[in-house]
């Protein structure tokens, strides 16, 4: 295994990212990645419906074709042999699911589909199916109330049944010309490994039971008399699932001839199981039993882990819970915010309209005093996914003044994503979820201190950073390691690997006192908000909430 390397492969929510790292020593060597091309930011939107997101599934496999040729340029620059690829790990968004045909080939690539956006990827945060999400977690309430347990007790719009449902019903050329759906996680490695029939293909257990409703409490995927009941159409769906899924431990398939020749690398490596790319990222990041990984990005997610022999499987609240979706030997805890740097990213380009960076509004928001701007906001710009999981939501601010500042209002938009972070944590450990740590990855917490010390500040708990701002990527490399290991015989745990690779920086931005106590009294009137607005009946009374503010504000201003 001298000189070996393994890439990791991750599909984000806008571009492909190559991540090569050494076998022996989990030093990352390299990485590129690639912007998808087409649509904006690689994804196609719709000026009459702003809940539609997709994207072209050829224009996944052109990304990563250029991806991987920046990566082999780069590599031979620096004396790094593609020959020398022993393993390959693939991350990807979802729920993202694509229709195919039996042979494998996208919708969108057939003449007669081209133009029509119904049979692209439908991008995870594509919410245009929230009316089926809600019929499916009503039916599933008469019908199968043991599902609910599983996921939160609610069906998201982002999940696979939903989607596809909502295709149905919209779009039945598009239904009937499907043979399957595929998630983009098992797309991309039968891509790679050359497969030319669908019902070859492994599926993951991580998109599989996070977001398709498959758990071995009742032998895999729906059973068929549910799944008629949400409508007949969807059994010739149900046909093409496996009735077994898998987790990393396994292999997907080997490097085709193809992908090989093409790249300089060995025909027959093994690719590792498909994950999806938060999932990649907690294993980038290290995590362990006790942790609570926040991969933040677009949107958030947070995984924690709990013990498959005793620990807790039915967790309210969360997105869904799954068996090994992240580790072996372990359930995977998934929750999380719809919109986290869309939200700040929407603001910038769409309300200000570039006239400032966020460079530039952070160092006037750092500026301010805690709770000086009177303002606070709902983070439901992209809907609720925990713990109301309600898409159907929208971002509110409240304390606007004509003094308000454009960055005041860029903070407060900051402590709405912290402040729906702490409902999501405080729910979990209500429960009895235990988080000793929070490790905290994506490019936002290496670029913005101000971020972070607010995340700390409201939540109160100290916030670790993972070293490496590639953790997805670098999970995904974990993954081609481990196969790799597994191909030449070696077995090799992920808590091994990740030793070798996973660090955290020296800096860890503790929670500061006085911030505490006034964050404290703005996640009260928080939460008022909160239950007001998204629970049905709550009947809280709303009178005081501005007056509060204005009070806060006035004693945060004259300290």
């Amino acid at each position: 295994m001298k000189n070996k390397t393994v890439l990791g492969i991750d599909f984000g929510s806008t571009a492909v990212r190559v991540l090569t790292m050494d076998l022996n020593n989990g030093k990352v060597l390299s990485s590129v990645e690639h912007t998808y091309e087409q649509g904006a930011n690689g994804v196609y939107l719709s000026d009459s419906n702003s809940l539609l997101a997709r994207q072209n599934a050829m224009d996944y496999v052109q990304s990563m074709k250029k991806a991987l040729g920046k990566a082999k340029l780069k590599n031979n620059e620096l004396g790094i042999e593609m020959s020398n690829v022993s393993g390959i790990g693939v991350d990807a968004t979802g729920s993202t699911p694509l229709p195919v045909t039996k042979e494998l080939i996208p919708l969108s690539s057939l003449k007669e589909f081209k133009n029509n956006l119904n049979a692209y990827a439908w991008m995870w945060k594509d919410h245009t199916s929230h009316h089926e999400a809600d019929f499916i977690t009503k039916t599933i309430g008469k019908n199968r109330p043991q599902y609910l347990d599983k996921i939160g007790g609610a069906y998201s719009s982002e999940w696979f049944w939903a989607k596809i449902l909502h295709c149905r019903n919209i779009d039945q050329n598009v239904f009937d010309a499907a043979y399957t759906w595929l998630e983009l996680s098992d797309y991309i490695p039968a891509v790679l490994a050359g497969v030319k029939d669908a019902n070859t293909i492994k599926r993951n257990v991580c998109a599989a039971g996070h977001k398709g409703l498959y758990n071995d409490d009742w032998n895999g995927f729906p059973d068929s008399e549910f799944i008629k009941i949400l409508h007949p159409d969807l059994l010739k769906v149900l046909k093409t699932l496996p009735a077994k899924t898998f987790s990393i431990e396994n292999n997907s398939g080997i490097l085709s001839k193809e992908w090989a020749n093409e790249f300089g690398m060995p025909q027959g490596i093994p690719i590792a199981m498909g994950i999806l790319d938060a999932h990649a990222g907690a294993i980038g990041s290290g995590i362990k039993e006790g942790s609570l990984v926040k991969i933040i990005g677009t949107s958030t997610c947070d995984l924690v882990l709990g013990d498959l022999h005793i620990g807790n499987s039915n967790i309210k609240g969360v997105a869904s819970v799954a068996t090994e979706s992240v580790l072996p030997g372990f359930y995977g805890i998934e929750s999380g915010q719809s919109a986290v740097g869309d939200i700040l990213n929407w603001f910038i380009n769409d309300v200000i309209k570039n006239t400032k960076s966020h460079s530039e509004l952070t160092k006037e928001a750092q500026k301010l005093k805690v709770g000086s701007s009177g303002l606070i906001a709902l983070d439901w710009n992209n809907g609720n996914r925990c713990i109301l999981s309600d898409s159907i939501l929208s971002g509110l601010m409240i304390g606007q003044s004509l003094q308000t500042k454009d960055y005041e209002i860029y903070r407060a938009l900051i402590e709405s994503t912290a402040f729906g972070a702490k409902v999501i944590i405080e729910d979990m450990e209500r429960q009895g979820v235990v988080i000793n740590e929070i490790v905290n990855c994506g490019g936002i917490t290496h670029k913005n201190p101000l971020f972070m010390q607010i995340y700390a500040d409201i939540i109160n708990k100290p916030m670790k950073i993972a070293a490496i701002d590639e953790t997805v990527a670098l999970g995904a490399a974990l993954m081609g390691a481990h196969s790799a290991y597994s191909e030449n015989g070696e077995n090799i745990s992920y808590t091994e690997l990740s030793s070798r690779s996973c660090e955290v920086l020296d800096k860890v931005y503790q929670p500061i006192s006085d911030h505490v106590i006034i964050y404290d009294k703005l996640y009260t009137l928080y939460k008022k908000l909160h239950n007001a607005f998204g629970i049905e009946g709550s009947q809280i009374e709303m009178y005081a909430v501005m007056k509060d503010l204005i009070q806060i504000k006035n004693e945060s201003s004259n300290e």
